[in-house]
């Protein structure tokens, strides 16, 4: 930059600073002026006029704004003064010459020298020119008197007014002598100005009012024209601030004086003592107050409970016209008393000298914190600001105590029997009405302590609680009569006074012996066999009234609304009769449920109970119901003919239900008597077994207490021996007429065990002496006689078994023969070439009528054996409808048909022999009538030998050490492997077929094995197609899983109901003559009798031993 440039800069702005300055110090003689002249104006008012403290604040007032003013319109004035550098050049110029602007051109010209090229384009001057004049500028302008520069015009006058100004303030001053300090001071501080004279009168000043009143007060003012203020407050408010209310000039009742202005206002509503004043301007009258005359009283009570941690309850409030407080034990109650007016104290004081409670004050209310602990009476004191005491109360509290909780098992029973399992599955409830903690079992097993175990807990607690707990009995050894007492606990979480606990009533788990059992299943037979004679009775009514509108629909065409009536109740009785059976099959699910569950008992009672249970079912869902659908759907279409055919397939059936029944009655009577050999057997071997323990604990007894509790061990025995003895007795006569051997036997151990009585008593007397050697010869004496019984008892029950056995092998060899006789002379029959059809019509008929004979005596025989399936009824049931078809045919001279109907008989007739004989050869290698145990032994070699077939896949299944040959194909070994293995699946299934028809089952009564049967088919296919594969091996997993848990799944009783029985059709004739002596003589040989059959029902596979057996029968040489 240009030096010359420069220096006129600094000089330029050393002008600029002196023309700042003039406009500051011409603002500032203006203001300073304008507050002089208020200054002069408020010293002479506050000298010549009376002002009071009021004026003097406005004084002061104006004052300030004045001064404020004066500061503000200064700055104002200098900030609208033009100061900046071309004004300072203009200025310093006409020092010179008042025409003269060279150093503003300067100014300019330098400034547009910064940039040479458009300086030159916009002055028209040289670059040297420009900085020549530029210098030349700053040259004079370094010469010029700068200072001149702060002389504005109109200064001198200025300061003069300024001085006229102060004199006269000062000559006012002085001329106001003392006032004048007097003055100053009270503008300076308005507080020490005296106040204006202001007069207030107020009525009615200090009073006393009822409680509730409204008080008129009238305030009267003079001096003033401003509106006076009326300020109040209660006066138990304390150092509360005043309420300030701005008074309205009264009406006209008010009576004011001379000068004086009224004002009015209520004050309504007086429920506390209040203490006021009127204020006008700055003049406060004196404070009155206006009491209250009424005591202090509540109007109402806001409660808040706080409840204990144990009801798990939040805090609840609520609002009552009474102080009564309710609360469970341990809350606090927060109680705030709404009051009619303020009180100073409040307190709560205990009826009987209970610790006081100091209260908290409020506004109109009283707060206490009243703990609910017991039952108690309080009342509330209270003392308002004048010393008045109020007791208000009594008021009650009522601690609800925190009820005990209730517990209740659902199950099991009152007395219940353990099961097979040992196991009890316990249902329990609780509640409490604040939450239930823990749930506990309490226990006593023999003569043991108590034991306590925590069932559940809960860590907040619930008000209602269902456990259910599976109790494992197997760790406490029960032994066979004993028995375990058990309680149900619910502990709750009260920590006031302590968890309470509450115990259900004591139940008793009992570990019942073989005996009980039995005993308790024989008493639900016998109503079993009550309820089946009922519906007999009831099955042959509705049979006789069936026969009756069978004729009478026979006899019409038309079905009368009488009838119709009649055979709706017969379908109600029909009803009843299935409902009958239904309960019957019920109570023998139950006593199947029962003996499955015991421990001490074989499966043979509880598969027989399971049959008569299955054949119930079949009777009752398929035979009666399908009868009773046809006459509904019958009646329904109103249709005579079809209710005739109805009927009469009502009739068959009934005649079914009744035969049904009644076998099912002898075989109930058959087992109860089998029951009652069990309970005695197993009886007997509960009397050994507890001697046997007494003298094992006689034995190791040291001290004479416990000789002395053996006594009581031995007098149990002694109590069982003589329930052993009436049940012996009971026993034997029963048997005389079913099986007189086996009632001599009970008789002689009845006796035998009346003998040993006195040994008892000699026990029993020796060990309450504790005469330990003598003791130790009676309980052994006893053990072996016991023992001893105990065998003969059980060699009774198998000879009884035994020679039921032979008895009813000799029937069925009977039966069989007859059949076969039959059979024979069918044979003689067909092979007849001479006779006329008249003759083969009468021989025809008198066959018929041996067979309906040897029908009716395996139809007796089936009452006494489980093992005469349905298919020997149904074989004789088709030999008898074709024997009789043959009849028919014959008669009608058609040759043909009736020896075609003659061959068919003759089929059936040997279809019947050849089921009878695999009954009888079952049950003559069964160890018992039912052949349960055997069809079991077999079950478990076909697992084995499935088992071997399974390894043996698995071994050949890719991966295995005989995997696929190359390229996954198999190899000639390989593919005759699984040919092999085939044959051998077919053969187990043929083997789980042959078991299944030993009990006559289809599966559904040992775990489905029907179903196992297909699987095997399958998989012998999948092995013959040469496919083996993951699916075929699960698939004979399956398969073993299945044949293993087969004897399992008898005890669980998982039947089907898929199973049908068709009954033999009954035919109605006249009885021809007896067979010819010939004719029965005749003994062809099997295979003639079977070569004229037209096929061979046997299998090949038996064909050898069917031979050899019948061949037996009949040369007379069977067993």
């Amino acid at each position: 930059m240009n030096p010359a440039y420069e220096a006129l800069l600094r000089v330029l702005r050393r002008a600029r600073r002196l023309l700042l300055w003039r406009s500051v110090e011409r603002a500032g003689f203006l203001a300073t002026f304008g507050v002089m002249a208020l200054a002069c104006l408020a010293l002479l008012a506050s000298l010549l006029l009376p002002l009071h403290r009021s004026e003097y604040v406005a004084l002061r007032t104006g004052l300030l704004l004045g001064a404020c003013a004066a500061l503000i319109f200064t700055l104002v004035r200098v900030l609208r003064s033009r100061a900046g550098l071309p004004e300072a050049a203009l200025e310093a110029s006409r020092l010179i010459d008042p025409r003269e602007d060279a150093l503003l051109t300067a100014l300019e010209l330098g400034r547009g020298a910064t940039t040479r090229s458009v300086a030159a384009l916009a002055t028209g001057y040289s670059d040297a020119l420009t900085q020549q004049a530029v210098r030349a500028a700053a040259e004079r302008a370094a010469s010029l008197p700068l200072p001149l520069l702060r002389a504005w015009r109109g200064r001198s006058s200025s300061i003069r007014r300024l001085g006229i100004a102060l004199a006269v303030v000062a000559a006012v001053a002085a001329l106001g002598g003392s006032r004048t300090v007097t003055g100053v001071k009270r503008i300076a501080d308005p507080e020490t100005a005296p106040l204006a004279p202001i007069q207030i009168r107020v009525e009615p000043g200090s009073e006393e009012v009822e409680g509730g009143a409204s008080v008129p007060v009238r305030v009267y003012v003079a001096g003033t024209d401003r509106k006076p203020h009326l300020l109040s407050k209660e006066r138990s408010a304390g150092s509360r601030p005043w309420r300030e209310t701005t008074l309205e000039p009264a009406a006209g009742e008010a009576r004011p004086r001379a000068g004086e202005r009224a004002y009015a206002t209520v004050i309504a509503n007086l429920k506390e003592d209040l203490a006021y004043q009127v204020r006008a301007s700055d003049q406060v009258s004196p404070v009155y107050l206006i009491s209250v005359r009424d005591l202090p009283r509540a109007s109402g009570f806001r409660i808040r409970y706080e409840y204990p941690a144990y009801c798990g309850l939040p805090s609840e409030g609520t609002n009552a016209i009474t102080g009564d407080l309710a609360a469970p034990r341990g809350t606090n109650a927060r109680v705030e008393v709404l009051l009619n007016r303020s009180v100073d104290i409040a307190s709560i004081d205990y009826e009987g000298g209970a610790a006081r409670i100091h209260g908290e004050v409020g506004e109109r209310l009283a707060r206490f914190a009243v703990p609910v602990r017991s039952d108690a009476k309080y009342r509330i004191r209270l003392t308002d600001p004048r010393g008045r005491r109020v007791d208000l109360g009594p008021y009650e509290i009522k601690s609800i105590p925190d009820r005990p909780p209730t517990v209740t098992i659902l199950s099991p029973g009152a007395v219940e029997d353990v099961t097979r399992d040992l196991t009890a599955t316990i249902l329990a409830g609780a509640t409490d009405d604040y939450g239930v903690r823990k749930v506990l079992l309490r226990y006593r097993v023999r003569e043991e302590e108590q034991r306590v175990e925590t069932l559940h807990q809960e860590r907040d607690g619930v008000r209602e609680l269902a456990v259910r707990y599976t109790w494992s009995l197997a760790p406490l050894n029960l032994l066979p009569g004993e028995e375990i007492q058990y309680e149900v606990g619910a502990q709750d979480g009260n920590q006031i006074d302590g968890p309470q606990v509450t115990w259900s009533e004591t139940r008793t788990l009992r570990f019942p012996s073989a005996a009980e059992i039995l005993a308790s299943v024989e008493r639900q037979q016998d109503s079993s066999v009550a309820t089946l004679e009922d519906a007999i009775r009831n099955a042959q009514g509705l049979k006789e009234k069936s026969e009756e509108l069978a004729r009478d629909m026979g006899r019409t065409r038309e079905l009368p609304w009488e009838k119709g009536q009649d055979i709706q109740k017969m379908l109600e009785g029909q009803q009843t009769v299935r409902e009958q059976i239904d309960k019957v099959a019920e109570k023998l699910s139950q006593d199947a449920d029962k003996l499955a569950q015991s421990r001490a008992l074989n499966a043979e009672l509880v598969q027989k109970l399971s049959e008569l249970h299955q054949l119930l079912n079949q009777l009752r869902d398929q035979s009666i119901l399908r009868a009773m659908q046809r006459v509904q759907e019958a009646l329904n279409k109103m249709s005579p003919q079809d209710l005739e055919r109805a009927m009469q397939n009502m009739k068959l059936t009934q005649e079914d239900v009744v035969r049904n029944l009644e076998r099912t009655i002898d075989l109930l009577k058959q087992l109860k008597m089998e029951e009652k050999l069990e309970a005695v057997a197993e009886r007997a071997s509960e009397l050994a077994r507890r001697q046997l323990a007494l003298s094992d604990s006689l034995a190791r007894a040291r001290q004479p207490e416990e000789m002395k509790d053996l006594a009581k061990g031995e007098k149990e025995i002694e109590k069982l021996s003589q329930e052993q003895r009436a049940a012996l007795d009971s026993l034997s006569t029963e048997l005389k007429q079913m099986d007189p051997e086996s009632a001599r036997e009970a008789e002689e151990q009845r006796d035998r065990l009346q003998g040993i009585y006195p040994i008892f008593e000699k026990s029993i007397g020796s060990l309450q002496d504790a005469m330990k050697q003598e003791a130790r010869e009676s309980t052994q004496d006893l053990a072996h006689q016991l023992e001893e019984m105990r065998n003969a008892v059980n060699k009774m029950k198998e000879d009884f078994v035994f020679r039921k056995k032979n008895d009813v092998g000799r029937k069925m060899d009977a039966s069989i023969q007859d059949l076969l006789e039959i059979a024979d002379a069918q044979e003689d029959l067909l092979d007849d070439e001479k006779s006329a059809t008249g003759e083969r019509a009468s021989t025809q008929q008198g066959l018929e009528e041996t067979t309906e004979g040897a029908a009716n005596r395996i139809s007796e025989l089936a009452k006494k054996t489980l093992f005469i399936t349905p298919d020997v009824m149904e074989a004789i049931g088709r030999a008898l409808g074709n024997q009789k078809n043959a009849v028919g045919r014959y008669s009608m001279e058609d040759m043909i048909g009736g020896l075609v109907a003659s061959k068919e008989a003759t089929i059936a007739l040997n279809q019947a022999a050849q089921a009878l004989l695999k009954a009888r050869d079952a049950m003559a290698s069964a160890k018992s009538s039912t052949g349960f145990q055997e069809a079991m032994q077999m079950l478990q070699g076909l697992a084995g030998d499935q088992q071997k077939l399974n390894s043996e896949a698995l071994s050949m299944m890719p991966g295995g050490q005989g995997g696929n040959g190359q390229d996954g194909r198999l190899t000639p070994e390989q593919a005759g492997a699984l040919e092999r293995m085939a044959a051998e699946q077919e053969a187990i299934r043929q083997g789980l077929k042959e078991a299944m028809e030993k009990l006559g089952q289809s599966g559904g009564t040992m775990g489905r094995l029907g179903e196992t049967g297909e699987e095997m088919k399958k998989v012998a296919q999948d092995l013959r197609g040469g496919r083996l594969d993951q699916q075929t091996v699960e698939r004979q997993q399956r398969i073993l899983s299945r044949l293993l848990d087969a004897p399992r799944s008898v005890e669980k009783r998982d039947y089907s109901r898929r199973r049908t029985s068709r009954p033999g059709v009954d035919v109605v004739r006249s009885s021809p003559g007896a067979l010819s002596a010939e004719l029965l003589k005749a003994r062809p040989s099997l295979a003639a009798l079977l070569a004229r059959g037209g096929r061979d029902p046997v299998s090949p596979r038996y064909r050898a031993v069917v031979d050899q057996y019948f061949q037996a029968i009949l040369e007379g040489k069977a067993h």
